[in-house]
């Protein structure tokens, strides 16, 4: 089996259920993922000056532990890169320890913690 990552211009038809309604693809960028011809991943982020952010990461439950989470995030840096970016934002849910590894093994560290209480 072949992994295949590319930046595109907008999430192919078959990723588009994928995206939460709060989500929106009109300004930012995308990365996609395959493996073989199945639809794997999708990284979308936004570039505003020389700053990106993460916005929306997202890899199939049954193909997770692959790498296709990683190979995402390098390409979504790359293209970032190209567009001048120097700084690279991810969000990641409390408790979502494979996210912040994977953000970690790419050079991200933490720098702020946001904490919540329902009253």
């Amino acid at each position: 089996m072949v992994i295949r990552i590319a930046a595109v211009e907008t999430p192919p038809e078959e990723f588009l259920g994928w995206i939460p309604s709060a989500v929106t693809i009109d300004t930012g960028k995308v990365v996609v993922g395959y493996y073989d011809t199945i639809p794997a991943g999708l990284l979308l982020f936004t570039v505003e000056g020389v700053t990106a952010s993460v916005v929306f990461h997202y890899v199939q439950p049954e193909l997770r532990d692959l790498g296709i989470g990683e190979q995402l995030l390098e390409e979504a840096l790359r293209v970032a890169e190209r567009a001048g970016c120097t700084t690279c934002y991810g969000w990641v849910s409390p408790g979502d320890r494979i996210a912040k590894l994977t953000y970690e093994a790419q050079g991200f560290r933490s720098d702020q913690i946001r904490v919540k209480k329902e009253i």
